[in-house]
């Protein structure tokens, strides 16, 4: 059974060039970037970021992502207010 392609599954390479072009002039529309970042925790604590997710229905990674950024925005209003910045 053929199933019908989405709209963005018909997009030409071009077609994405321009649509990518035209967004990157807006400044109302957030493009979202990110990095891989590699870490080690030891088992125990790995343990417990597990289970803390799985309490709130999260994947461990999603979960630790969100809790990394929480954190930094936290960090980042104290340090602000103290750099005078």
């Amino acid at each position: 059974m053929k199933t019908k392609k989405s709209k963005l599954e018909t997009l030409t390479k071009k077609q994405i060039e321009n649509i990518t072009e035209k967004v990157e002039k807006r400044s109302d529309i957030p493009l979202v970037s990110s990095r891989q970042v590699n870490m080690r925790v030891n088992d125990v604590l790995l343990e417990r970021i597990k289970l803390l997710a799985n309490a709130q229905g999260l994947p461990f990674t999603t979960f630790l992502g969100r809790l990394i950024r929480e954190d930094i925005d936290r960090l980042w209003k104290v340090y602000k207010k103290v750099s005078g910045d």
